[in-house]
């Protein structure tokens, strides 16, 4: 059982009993408001989603809530109902992904989600019946963008990895100081975050560039991709922040960044913990002739940098399809790879600093960014701990206690995903 106090306030694990309690006064609140719109048009939808958290103790692990609406008042159960007018069954941390995505109603929005939802969990994790009236599905729309603006991310480390499928890559990870996800986001995906990477550098005449978060909505979106914010959770713990979101332009020639670690005025020994981490995303298929990351396996284990000229052997290209991501942490040796074929590569490299480090960019927020967001994005921008938020009153207490309590829940469960390797 996972220890109480896993939320910040106004914060809701999905399908929890504040969660609904949270959904029930929203829908109480914006039938009233919209009852004019409504008609008086009965409706209902169901949802039940099995493998859900042991910690919320729910019968059988099966996340199940109804609500109606009889034309005049609004009503919100704990069960199924597969009578409803609209029902939606499968996986609950597939269904969680898709509680987090914000801004449903933009043009196209319902299909990217339901596109990456396939990528990630495969068919039927997510099956939907029925339709609603214009005016109900609207009114569900709206609900879903207020709760997934205050979902967050399943705190059991050792469930979730098991449901995405990720209890071996974080096992190959603490081995080897590197792990691969094939095809985390979908090919689309790949397809439009390298058109908005070429865009910003284009606009700004660069072939690398950092801030790349604050350059567009398909940032945003691939920074919150559950697998790889897993696989940081795994090395980095909870509450680890970006350090920088970079992107790489290169054409053909010889690898321009030597094997090193990016563990920058880390002294050595380094610490036996991952103090950073790196996922880097691939929007083409990686192989030898494309110039791919090299990486020496287990080199983490030196706990120091390489020695200029020092041996290369033992290290192997990272070659993966597009629309994966290599995540590699605890100082482990790597370098960039020869460019012998035709084309550009375009890379992002997502790099995290265990929540108790500075960043290497200045970090940025602002109530737009986190109102289209779900709260996870501010918890990797260091909105959900305690740093830089002391007054002359002292600490910030409540989100001291938060994130203490999450980190040894968080470690807790990683000790049991290696010990039953």
């Amino acid at each position: 059982m996972g220890p109480a106090g896993l939320t910040l306030p106004g914060r809701f694990e999905f399908l929890s009993d504040a969660w609904l309690d949270e959904a029930r006064a929203f829908l109480e609140r914006e039938t009233g408001r919209r009852k004019a719109e409504l008609a008086g048009q009965a409706f209902s939808l169901s949802e039940a989603f099995e493998g859900a958290p042991p910690h919320l103790d729910l019968p059988g692990d099966v996340a199940a809530w109804t609500m109606r609406f009889d034309g005049e008042g609004v009503s919100v159960v704990r069960g199924f109902d597969a009578s409803a007018t609209l029902t939606a069954e499968g996986d609950y941390q597939a269904a969680l992904m898709a509680a987090q995505w914000v801004g449903i109603q933009a043009p196209g929005a319902a299909a990217a989600m339901f596109r990456e939802l396939k990528t990630v969990f495969g068919d039927g994790a997510l099956r939907v019946k029925g339709a609603l009236p214009a005016a109900a599905d609207d009114l569900l729309a709206a609900l879903h963008d207020h709760m997934g603006r205050r979902t967050v991310e399943n705190p059991d480390l050792a469930h979730r990895a098991a449901r995405l499928g990720l209890v071996g890559k974080i096992r190959e990870l603490e081995d080897q100081g590197y792990t691969v996800v094939e095809r985390a986001i979908s090919d689309a995906f790949a397809d439009e975050v390298r058109a908005a990477t070429l865009r910003a550098l284009s606009a700004h005449q660069n072939t690398s560039m950092q801030w790349m978060l604050y350059h567009g909505r398909e940032f945003e979106q691939l920074v919150q991709n559950p697998m790889l914010l897993t696989l940081i959770d795994a090395s980095l713990g909870r509450g680890a922040v970006i350090a920088s979101l970079s992107a790489i332009r290169r054409g053909p020639g010889p690898g321009m960044i030597p094997m090193h670690t990016d563990y920058a005025h880390v002294p050595e020994p380094y610490p036996e913990f991952s103090m950073t981490g790196v996922g880097v995303w691939a929007f083409e298929d990686w192989t030898v002739a494309s110039g791919p990351t090299w990486i020496i396996p287990g080199s983490h284990r030196k706990r120091r940098a390489p020695r200029p000229g020092e041996d290369r052997s033992g290290g192997v290209p990272i070659e993966m399809p597009k629309g994966s991501v290599v995540y590699f942490a605890h100082g482990v040796w790597h370098w960039q790879g020869d460019r012998t074929e035709p084309g550009e590569r375009v890379t992002l490299h997502a790099h995290f600093n265990r929540g108790i480090l500075r960043s290497l960019e200045p970090k940025k927020t602002d109530v737009q960014m986190m109102y289209r967001n779900a709260p996870r994005l501010g918890e990797m921008l260091g909105e959900d701990d305690w740093f830089d938020k002391i007054s002359a009153a002292g600490r910030d207490q409540v989100r001291f206690a938060y994130m203490h309590k999450l980190h040894a829940f968080t470690e807790q469960q990683k000790k049991r995903v290696l010990a039953e390797g």
